[in-house]
């Protein structure tokens, strides 16, 4: 029979486990007293490891140590028979790891102090069934510091008994878990700071979109100022275009940036001289001309810029009065050659200018505008277009019929 007088006198001197003075049979004894045996000659040699052995029964909560090496006694400053209660009390967080797997990818579950009591009859079953134990613990001092500790054991049981054996040692990973520790609040800290440069990223390209507008405003109404039409007129312009972009399944940012866009259209007229700009009567061929000149002259002040507002303004300014038959000016685009926001503010700028007020004319009536506008279906406008204002005819005579404010978006109106 294996005993404690039958291990060394030193031993003997420091078992206060439970196994060995217990009624249990000869086969459990003699399993602990010659793990402990070969655990203590172990922690005599001075290993960096630290051995133990602890035990539970099957229908029990309570865990205990057969044996422990000095140096854990030392690290939580407490005696042997208080080491269990020790780290179950000290217990911080625990690391458990996972290896990958052609399914999952390595991972690492982390579990504090609170969560781990609510489970740790589950942890337990988990540990029958794996028969080990692979786990880093966070242990709190009692000098108000922490340790890391490594825990590496198998798992052997004893139905008979109903008792649970874990043979493992620790080790300190202090150094090396401190150093994650630090790494991951720098790299928490560095989420921070990244949303953080973010959310400043958000407001400065807010403000530059705001400041964009504000150009492209300024712009319009200087060229309003030089042709003599009204902001109205440009504002019915921007709804009209939005209104057939939506109509048409335009993205909603993309149709946002065609609203945003269309009072650009004739900002070349700014280049135009007095004299031809506003000439009460038609225009001779030479002066016509010179007039075309002002989709290139748009295109150009609006060119060289990469924001996605300027560049879609600047295919306006160019394209607006490109035909889909080819007829147009300055480049004699046909079809789909035209850009798509160019053939949309093509047809809405006819509708706009034949029902607004000119020096030279009186503004056409809504019904007759429409019909020139479908009189048109196929030689000046894209044909698909036609359809949609046609289809659209509802939302335009409330446009039409609005007296809108340049500060009215496009949603508030429509909707």
């Amino acid at each position: 029979m294996n005993t404690p007088h039958q291990l060394d006198d030193c031993l003997s001197t420091t078992y206060h486990g439970k196994i060995l003075n217990g009624d249990y049979s000869q086969a459990l004894k003699d399993r602990v007293g010659a793990c402990i045996t070969h655990f203590h000659s172990l922690d005599q040699l001075g290993s960096p490891i630290i051995p133990y052995i602890s035990a539970w029964q099957e229908d029990g909560t309570e865990l205990w140590h057969e044996f422990c090496g000095r140096k854990l006694m030392e690290l939580l400053h407490c005696r042997p028979t208080a080491v269990a209660t020790c780290l179950r009390e000290r217990l911080v967080v625990r690391y458990a790891y996972q290896s990958a797997t052609s399914q999952h990818p390595a991972s690492k579950e982390i579990l504090c102090h609170h969560t781990l009591r609510s489970i740790s009859q589950e942890l337990r079953e988990q540990v029958k069934r794996s028969g080990t134990i692979e786990a880093i613990y966070k242990i709190a001092t009692s000098t108000n510091s922490s340790i890391w500790l490594k825990d590496q054991a198998t798992v052997e049981s004893f139905p008979a008994e109903g008792i649970f054996l874990s043979l493992g040692t620790l080790c300190l990973l202090s150094n090396e878990m401190e150093a994650e520790e630090i790494l991951s609040q720098n790299h928490s800290a560095l989420c921070q700071h990244r949303a953080k440069i973010g959310q400043l990223l958000q407001i400065k390209t807010r403000e530059l979109h705001l400041a964009q507008l504000d150009i492209i405003s300024r712009l319009a109404k200087a060229a309003e100022l030089r042709d003599q039409c009204t902001g109205e007129h440009i504002t019915k312009m921007s709804h009209y275009c939005a209104t057939l972009g939506q109509a048409i399944g335009v993205k909603p940012e993309l149709n946002d940036l065609l609203f945003h866009a269309t009072p650009m259209h004739d900002v070349g007229k700014i280049g135009i001289s007095d004299n031809i700009l506003l000439k009460p009567g038609k225009l001779t061929s030479s002066e016509f001309q010179i007039m075309k000149r002002h989709t290139n002259i748009g295109a150009e002040l609006l060119s060289g810029h990469s924001s996605r507002l300027l560049k879609v303004a600047k295919h306006i300014a160019l394209a607006h009065h490109e035909r889909w038959d080819g007829s147009g000016y300055p480049l004699g685009l046909r079809q789909r050659e035209i850009s798509l926001p160019g053939r949309i503010t093509a047809l809405c700028d006819v509708f706009e200018a034949l029902t607004s007020p000119r020096p030279y004319k009186e503004a056409w009536p809504f019904d007759k505008a429409v019909k020139e506008i479908w009189h048109g279906k196929g030689n000046h406008f894209d044909p698909r277009l036609v359809d949609v204002f046609i289809k659209q005819l509802p939302t335009i005579k409330h446009i039409y019929h609005q007296k809108i404010t340049p500060a009215q978006p496009f949603a508030a109106l429509t909707n």
